[in-house]
């Protein structure tokens, strides 16, 4: 069963990249990392001017969704895919195809300024 809820959470605030380090129209992973080797990995993703971003565990069987770093996109951008098992998401994190078609990525409310981005909130 896959986990749902990470062990450990960052603080509201924490940057997690500079907007300089986010392509435009690409998915890029992260890790931020806490106290006692604690860690969270995410995915953010830029479509234009818009970001979302997601704890990089696929709800299927809760693997993280690359095997190569930062290979995240359909060849042709629309999709978030997990390679083990080619579960499809969309931008909200819907998967649409796939073994977990019906479920969702666990989204990570993300804030934009001062040209880097920010975790927004604490998310337990």
């Amino acid at each position: 069963m896959p986990k749902t809820t990470p062990a450990w959470w960052p603080d509201a605030g924490q940057v997690i990249c500079a907007l300089a380090d986010m392509p435009v129209n690409k998915a890029r992973g992260f890790t931020l990392y806490g106290d006692n080797d604690e860690k969270l990995e995410l995915i953010i993703w830029r479509r234009g001017d818009a970001f979302t971003g997601f704890v990089n565990q696929c709800p299927h069987m809760g693997l993280p969704l690359e095997t190569f770093p930062d290979r995240f996109l359909s060849a042709d951008g629309d999709a978030l895919i997990c390679s083990a098992h080619g579960a499809h998401f969309r931008f909200d994190g819907a998967c649409f195809s796939g073994p977990c078609q019906g479920q969702n990525l666990r989204r990570v409310a993300l804030s934009v300024r001062d040209g880097r981005i920010y975790l927004a909130a604490n998310q337990p």
